[in-house]
């Protein structure tokens, strides 16, 4: 392993603030299990004005993680592994040459078990699906 330590910002995505701020801690605490990785919340960003906006209150649902260690290529493993899990999980790893990586996650078991089911019940009936009746 080199020397060189290398840093990047951690999107995580959720479907409200309370959503993404519980996604990034169980990514942080993931990240922290890598050998010399540093994890941390990023301090918030001054409000943007947004059009229609009531006030600085608003929250966007996304959480942003700075990592630093010596190697990134573990990292954006356990990254990929963690998103893996559940599709609504959403990151986006922004490098600090700028270069931009994004992982969203894949179907769940339950989704696959729903989708065989769904396809069993339906596929051995004649004339089912779109299009069977006429």
């Amino acid at each position: 392993m080199s020397d060189e330590i290398e840093s990047a910002r951690i999107q995580v995505f959720g479907a409200d603030p309370r959503h993404a701020e519980l996604e990034a801690r169980e990514l942080r605490e993931v990240l922290r299990g890598l050998d010399g990785a540093q994890v941390r919340f990023a301090p918030p960003e001054a409000p943007r004005a947004r059009e229609g906006a009531k006030g600085s209150e608003l929250l966007t649902p996304e959480v942003v993680l700075v990592l630093t260690t010596g190697t990134l290529a573990l990292a954006r493993t356990a990254i990929k592994a963690w998103v893996e899990v559940r599709k609504s999980r959403k990151v986006r790893v922004v490098h600090a040459d700028g270069t931009v990586t994004e992982f969203q996650g894949g179907v769940s078991g339950r989704e696959v078990k729903a989708l065989r089911d769904g396809q069993n019940g339906q596929g051995d009936k004649p004339g089912a699906g779109p299009g069977g009746e006429r």
